[in-house]
Order: C-alpha cells, then structure tokens, then sequence
C-alpha cells in the first residue's frame, strides 16, 4: 500500500526528530530567555536586548569567537568534550553572574558577558562539528524543528523571577551541552575524547575536511554580508521597539514568539515536502522584502503596528538562525568548505549585524531617516544575491572532472543518442562511478525525489530497469 504525501512527510519526521539533535535549539532559548524575558534582569521586561550593559560585552565577543575559533578550527572534523564542557560551564557560569550583576556590581556583569560570549560563539561551533556527519534529509528537519525547544521559555520564563527564574535559566545552556555530549559520545566508546565514530548513525556520510574552491570564500562572504545587513535592519528594530507588544501586554503571553517559533517548523515541513531543494540565496530573496515591510511598519507615523513588527522580524530571526546552520553544513556536505568554517563565518556575520544594529538604535540619528537608510540598502542587496549555480563554472567543475575520462566521453555519448538533459547526464556519469543516491543528493545540492526522479526518466530513455544494466551500457559505449 503506497502512502499518502503526508504519510511520508510524518514518517520522515518521526524517523528524525530525536532528542539529542534538539540542544542547538536550546542554544537560541537562551537568547530568549536571557535577551526578552526579565528572568535575568528584571528591568528588562518590556526594553531592548541592549537594556543591561552586560549585553555589550557579549555582542562583542561573541563576533570575536566565531571567527577566530570558526578560521582556528576549520581542520577539525570532531568536538572534544573539553572543549564540550569549557563551553557549557562559562556560559552557565556567564549566565549566573549576569543575574547577579545588578546586585555585586558592574565588574560581575563584565565578566558574564565575557563569559556568555566565549561560551555561546564555542558552543555554536561545536554543534556546527557535532552535526557535520548527519545527513542533509535529517538536518533539514531537525535543525528547524529545534526551534520548538524556545515554546516552553516563551511559556513558562516571562512568569518567573527571582532564584526559581535565575536557575531555571541556568538550565537551558546546562541542557544544550549534555545534548551536544549525548549526540558525541552516547555509545560504548563513551571514554574516548572524541567524537564516536561516523558509522554510529544512520544515514550519516563520511565526514573530512574539504580545501575551500576559489569560489567558495567570495560566495560565503558575499551570502554572510547580506544576512548582516539583514540582522542590522533586525537588531535597530529590536533597540528601539519595545518587546511587550500591545497583545503581549493584554494576553500576558508572547504571541509574537510564539508564530516565530512555528514559522520555523512550518519551513521544515515545506523542505520535507518540496520536490526540489531550496536553496539560501533563494530564500534570501524572500528575507529581505519581509524586513523591508517590517521597517516601512516601524517608520510610519501613527498607528499601532508593534505587534505586526515584531512577529515579521522574530520570525525572520528564527527562520534566518536555521538558515545559516543549513547554509554552512549543505557547503560542507557539497565538500565545499569545513562546517565550522562556515557556521564561524556565516554567524560571526549575523552576530556582527545584531551588534551594529544596536548601537545604531543608541545613537542620536533621526529614526525615519536612518530607516529609510536600511531600506534603501537591503532593497539595493537584492541585486548582489547570488543565482543558484555560482559556485559552478562547468558540469565537469561540478562533478570534479577537470579533464574529460573515458567514463565521462561514454556517457556525453549516450546523451546525444537518448537525448538525455545535462543534469539526467550529470547523474548517469555518477551511478555508472557507483555513486549511491544519498552521494548523488548531496553532491549535486538536489532533493532525494528530485535524484528519484532523473534516474526514472534515464532508466525509462535508456529502457535499462537497473543499475547494473546502466553500468554495462554506459561501458559498452565506451568500449565501441
């Protein structure tokens, strides 16, 4: 009996939806909880992310991490649980002492945010690393889906205060680390001080560390700029706004969190569902006409559209964290460059847009001007997004042939008598290399229907019903 379309979709979530893929999401809770709720700081409540002076600190080390520990260890292809459990303690450690800094003083508040920096930016990168084995079908849903993982902070931490808030919080980073350890050394070579071995998982690829391609550094930070400009445009709204919206003070619940939350999920469902990959430039161009809207609301004179504001820019800030954890592990899955390379560089961006955009908002600059500023440049960015296929310059490029083989000639051969298109070609040079569907996916950055599909129409044009068929026909042709 066939399933239905949404019989596979739950299948597929069911099947990936698994716990220990979960503590990335705590990591953006604790943004929630630390930055949007008064769990920490009480006089938070209702004011910017930027409202404590420990916020600073961190915003600056943060960008500083990412980048030298994202460049320092791009050669590596396996957390360590030092590094694992240094990175846990300083920001549990960071977060404690950035609740009590109001009360021993600003030099406690220092340290937490230097603390809260060094540890969210190496915790970043370590689930970057941690994650880098597991296949693209799995990430595409686990990673948006961890973002469910903020529902019971936006539920339960705007309630809570005091020692019961202060501890509570200090679970959330507490709860992302033993996940991250779990998903590294839950199995019998537990003791080893590396991550176990790739083959644990199911569905997980081989994982090495690729040289970047000459095009490779260029695309990233072109894509990198244009999401710091977008979490600029993001981080001026949130200094300026304030985060108890006029539904948020009515309900006493943060609805706006709430539907960020759910537009992440609901992105996850549409990359099960889709035929075709979608691609980060191609959602890129969708990002940035929705903070465009959102700065023309915030602008505006009169009128209350707080609310509208904040459930645009929040969802786009969740949408966008999982977009560049996806972004950078498809390019490392694409051999394209290391995971934690790209997670360091793609979120030191982002972190460096949020900075920016915050001390923009301190500044004393006319705020209709200055919003008509960043509307006028992310409408101009949209001429630099990148089309799909840049990173190419050839179909021999992008299957990693330089010179044409034997192999290669035998199947431009079958293409022009079969009339098969350039990617059914591209595929048949793969399957007759032996290449497995799952390789197939990855390294031409399709879904897995799209591969099931080409290979059905070139095994319907070829009138073969296997691949050993193929094989011996494609060596046929290349014999004669």
């Amino acid at each position: 009996m066939s399933k239905t379309p949404w019989g596979v979709v739950f299948s597929r979530f069911e099947s990936a939806l698994k716990l220990r893929y979960m503590g990335v999401g705590l990591l953006w809770a604790w943004l929630y909880t630390v930055y949007y709720t008064p769990v920490i700081i009480d006089e938070r409540a209702g004011l910017s992310i930027n409202a404590d002076q420990s916020w600073f600190v961190s915003a600056v080390v943060v960008v500083v991490v990412l980048f030298v520990f994202g460049i320092g260890w791009r050669k590596q292809t396996k957390p360590r649980a030092g590094y694992i459990i240094a990175a846990t303690l300083a920001l549990t450690v960071g977060t404690a002492l950035t609740g009590l800094g109001s009360s021993l003083g600003t030099s406690v508040s220092f340290v937490g945010g230097l603390m809260t920096g060094v540890g969210y930016g190496m915790l970043s990168l370590l689930w970057a690393l941690a994650l880098q084995p597991i296949s693209l079908d799995e990430l595409e849903i686990a990673i948006p889906v961890s973002t469910l993982m903020v529902l019971p902070c936006v539920l339960v931490f705007p309630l809570l205060s005091g020692v019961a808030g202060l501890l509570a919080a200090l679970c959330v980073p507490l709860g992302s680390g033993v996940l991250l350890l779990i998903l590294c050394f839950g199995s019998a070579n537990a003791g080893n001080d590396t991550i176990v071995s790739d083959a644990t998982y199911a569905g997980t690829t081989p994982v090495y560390v690729p040289s970047p391609t000459q095009k490779t550094i260029p695309y990233l930070l072109l894509m990198s700029v244009l999401i710091c400009l977008v979490y600029t445009a993001i981080g001026w709204i949130s200094s300026l706004s304030e985060v108890r919206d006029g539904v948020y003070e009515f309900l006493n619940i943060d609805i706006s969190s709430l539907i960020s939350c759910l537009v992440a999920v609901l992105f996850a469902v549409l990359l099960v569902s889709f035929s075709n990959r979608v691609s980060f430039s191609g959602l890129l161009r969708w990002v940035v006409p929705a903070i465009i809207i959102a700065l023309v609301l915030f602008v505006q004179p009169g009128g209350s559209t707080s609310f509208l504001v904040n459930v645009i820019t929040l969802s786009v800030d969740a949408l966008a964290q999982v977009l560049v954890f996806l972004f950078a592990l498809s390019l490392a899955k694409a051999k394209r460059i290391s995971a934690v390379l790209g997670v360091g560089v793609a979120s030191g961006f982002l972190q460096l847009g949020v900075l920016v955009g915050n001390v923009l908002g301190t500044m004393d600059f006319d705020q209709y001007l200055c919003g008509l500023t960043l509307i006028c440049l992310l409408a101009a960015s949209t001429a630099f997004i990148p089309q799909r296929g840049m990173l190419f310059d050839s179909q021999a490029e992008l299957l990693g042939h330089d010179n044409e083989s034997g192999l290669e000639a035998s199947c431009r051969a079958l293409q022009q008598q079969f009339k098969l298109s350039d990617r059914e070609t591209e595929i048949l040079l793969l399957l007759a290399e032996g290449r497995t569907r799952p390789y197939i996916r990855e390294r031409l950055f399709i879904s897995s229907n799209t591969v099931a599909t080409h290979i059905k129409h070139i095994y319907r044009k070829l009138d073969i019903h296997s691949k050993e068929e193929l094989i011996d026909l494609v060596k046929m042709h290349g014999s004669v």
